[in-house]
């Protein structure tokens, strides 16, 4: 992280619980501990101090390891002649051999092979710190989270899974990038409120932070739900796209959509999309979304689907070589093979476009888009037409 400014929180602030920050890559540990003079602590496995905002000075020292002498002292040994014939070499002075999990250690004065079971300890570091009342201790260490969600005919949950390491308990906060991607981070404050249906949100330089709360077992790699909620309107179609300068083409498949107005602000993250067949809940689809503000209409792609085709036809076209235009009298044929009537959308892309004249009323209308929506009873066909005038 090439400038990571903790403007967010002054030296001075007490943090009721040690303040986990979890990014898409790596995760940030922020605790507030008292220091009167030199302190000495442990720094948990796995973890590299990053600073220690608010002392005179400080500095992290390697625990000393244990000498071979120390190690073999009390345990029970077995004395062989000779060493495996294929070994790993630990260390030369004494000569120690690793094979498996078993050590083999000359001992000159027996001229033998001392044999023992042993797991290597890891090796411990202690931070010693100098100064004067509170501080802020800040550590850095692996860690990552990604969100799930479950899309049923009426019901939208969400978990995310917590990866972390080191940590039993914090109050937990999602930041919806890797860390390398974040250059400077500004006024991003931790609100001591969490939201009843979400993790509360905040930003930042178009960083989303959402806050989960408390935590505990977070060293388990929990599983947290985020949202469980009712959708009051779920809304499916079959859509179709294509650009007004687009050749004529025959029969193309469209794509089952399901949408939905997000109750609450959504992370990034992937959904898997149900659909109720026979009384049973049947996994249909799976797609991915980006960070999604509250209130914002929901796009999901299910499928491809042959069972709703469409097809466009160019009837006329002109050009205005004048005006740097053209024109184009488009007829657009929606087949749909289902045993029920299907809603349609036709999406129509341009530049500068204008609808000129048009026999059904498109459902939106701006100068890059144009969307018609139609009602296709099964097994049948509807077709429309419409004109548009259009930049190159």
């Amino acid at each position: 992280m090439r400038s990571l400014l903790f403007l967010l929180f002054a030296s001075t602030t007490i943090f009721a619980a040690p303040v986990l920050i979890l990014f898409q890559d790596s995760a940030i540990l922020m605790e507030s501990l008292s220091v009167s003079g030199t302190e000495t602590i442990s720094v948990p496995q796995g973890w590299d101090v990053m600073d220690v905002i608010g002392a005179k000075s400080w500095y992290v020292v390697s625990e000393k390891e244990p000498s071979w002498e120390e190690i073999i002292k009390g345990k029970t040994v077995k004395a062989v002649d000779e060493p495996p014939s294929q070994f790993e070499v630990i260390s030369t002075s004494p000569l120690v051999l690793k094979k498996d999990t078993k050590y083999y250690i000359y001992n000159s004065a027996l001229k033998k092979w001392l044999v023992l079971e042993y797991e290597e300890p890891q090796i411990g570091r202690k931070l010693v710190m100098n100064g004067q009342g509170k501080v802020t201790l800040l550590l850095r260490s692996s860690g990552s989270w990604n969100v799930r969600y479950y899309l049923f005919e009426d019901t939208l949950t969400g978990n995310a899974f917590l990866s972390v390491s080191g940590v039993e308990s914090a109050d937990v906060f999602l930041i919806s990038r890797p860390a390398g991607e974040t250059s400077i981070w500004k006024g991003m404050y931790l609100s001591v409120s969490a939201s009843r249906e979400m993790p509360e949100e905040h930003e930042s330089e178009e960083v989303k932070v959402y806050h989960l709360g408390k935590l505990k077992d977070l060293d388990k790699s929990p599983v947290v739900n985020l949202i469980e909620t009712n959708l009051p309107i779920t809304n499916e179609y079959y859509s179709y796209s294509f650009a007004v300068n687009d050749s004529s083409f025959d029969y193309q498949k469209t794509t089952f959509t399901r949408s939905f107005k997000t109750p609450v602000d959504l992370p990034g993250g992937t959904v898997s999309i149900f659909s109720n067949i026979s009384g049973v809940d049947i996994m249909i689809g799976e797609t991915s979304i980006p960070d999604t503000p509250k209130n914002s209409l929901l796009e999901l792609p299910v499928t491809k689907s042959w069972d709703v085709r469409v097809r466009g036809e160019i009837l006329d076209e002109r050009d205005y070589k004048d005006t740097y235009e053209y024109e184009r009298t488009w007829r657009v044929t929606v087949q749909n093979l289902n045993e029920t009537e299907s809603k349609v959308r036709i999406n129509v892309y341009g530049n500068t476009m204008r609808l000129l004249r048009f026999s059904i009323k498109p459902l939106k209308e701006t100068s890059d888009q144009i969307v018609f929506e139609l009602i296709v009873p099964a097994n049948l066909e509807k077709e429309f037409e419409f004109t548009v005038r259009s930049g190159w």
